[in-house]
């Protein structure tokens, strides 16, 4: 859906600089059309004008105010009076041989800058002005909220009475808080479990398929059940229980 966004706020640039390079060609085409039937029916008559405007315009740029220095001597056109006069010329001069008329010209940027803003928000090519871009640098800060509670025991025992694999507890209960659980109570499980499993209360048991699914790189396939008595004095409360086995003290 970006991906459409993004063609489709470029096509409309490329449409709206089309459209701005066809009216500057209309604009021209006319002016050209106006003067060649100018020059064309009073060439003799806009020969001696021009003759004219360049004398007046010669003598503007020689004949400008009398700076008047200490002790009344003439120091002839002062510096500004040359570059005004010398300006008006070059103006002027640009005016009559330049193809494009500077209004129009003036116009074109214009037409530019219009086009720059309007492609950096009102299409949303750049992201200006797109809620959506905002939407994702806040879901970014936001905290990530955790999980349900997880107990972790270690029923790593290989009988009852015996001792499980040490610090299986600790290395699962890692595993636990990096799939973003809540890590509760982590303790020795009571009796000896061959698999691991995880144990839930009621009400809790999407909670506890959710945990299995999200650990099943490390543990593979872990069976789900309803929490036992002895289990829930351990949990501390926790609605999900994560027990250890033999199969997985290796961790």
């Amino acid at each position: 859906m970006d991906l459409l966004k993004e063609i489709g706020a470029i096509l409309g640039f490329v449409a709206f600089g089309g459209l701005a390079i066809l009216a500057f060609l209309t604009f021209q085409q006319a002016r050209h059309l106006r003067r060649l039937r100018d020059w064309a029916g009073r060439q003799p008559e806009r020969a001696a004008a021009e003759a004219e405007r360049v004398s007046e315009l010669a003598g503007e740029a020689t004949v400008p105010a009398i700076d008047v220095g200490e002790g009344g001597e003439d120091k002839g056109p002062s510096r500004l009076d040359r570059v005004r006069a010398g300006t008006k010329v070059r103006v002027e001069e640009f005016n009559r041989r330049s193809p494009v008329d500077p209004k129009i010209l003036l116009g074109g940027l214009l037409a530019v800058v219009i086009g720059v803003g309007v492609a950096t928000s009102g299409f949303g090519l750049f992201g200006g002005g797109d809620s959506g871009g905002e939407t994702t640098t806040e879901s970014s800060s936001a905290p990530k909220e955790e999980k349900v509670e997880v107990a972790v025991l270690n029923g790593t025992a290989p009988e009852e009475g015996a001792v499980g694999v040490e610090g299986v507890a600790d290395r699962a209960s890692k595993l636990v808080k990096s799939a973003g659980y809540k890590v509760g109570a982590v303790e020795t499980a009571p009796g000896s479990f061959a698999a691991s499993v995880v144990m839930f209360e009621e009400g809790a048991k999407s909670d506890a398929t959710e945990l299995a699914a999200d650990l099943e790189d490390t543990f593979g396939p872990t069976e789900i059940e309803l929490m036992t008595p002895e289990i829930q004095d351990l949990a501390g409360g926790a609605p999900v229980a994560l027990v250890v086995g033999v199969d997985d003290g290796g961790i």
